[in-house]
């Protein structure tokens, strides 16, 4: 660890951590006096900003908009519902009712096909 060297985290510093299976190049810090304390991180993706396109029936459109036979989409796949952010728990109201109504036009596509 490079203990001459001041922290600055607006700038890559130097301060490296060398050593490792990987060095640490810049703002190194180490961690040496008690009480430590770890937490459990995690991560999670609500819905994708982008997706397929669907028609207001919930088949899927290919390239040309027009609807690829049999294939219907609903939930955070779907893309064009939001654009830059989206309102709390919208993502779940949309998946139930775009849910709903691609499930009945599959199941039409499904009995027509019998």
């Amino acid at each position: 660890m490079k203990r001459d060297v001041k922290f600055d985290p607006n700038i890559k510093d130097g301060k490296a951590a060398v050593g490792l299976a990987i060095d640490k190049a810049n703002w190194a810090n180490t961690i040496e006096k008690p009480p430590f304390e770890a937490y459990s991180v995690g991560c999670g993706i609500t819905f994708t900003f982008g997706g397929l396109k669907i028609d207001t029936s919930g088949h899927v459109l290919d390239i040309e908009d027009e609807p690829i036979p049999g294939l219907f989409a609903a939930g955070e796949l779907v893309g064009g519902l939001f654009y830059f952010n989206y309102p709390g728990s919208a993502g779940l109201m949309a998946g139930a009712v775009f849910g709903r109504i691609a499930g009945r036009g599959a199941g039409g596509f499904a009995l027509q096909a019998r």
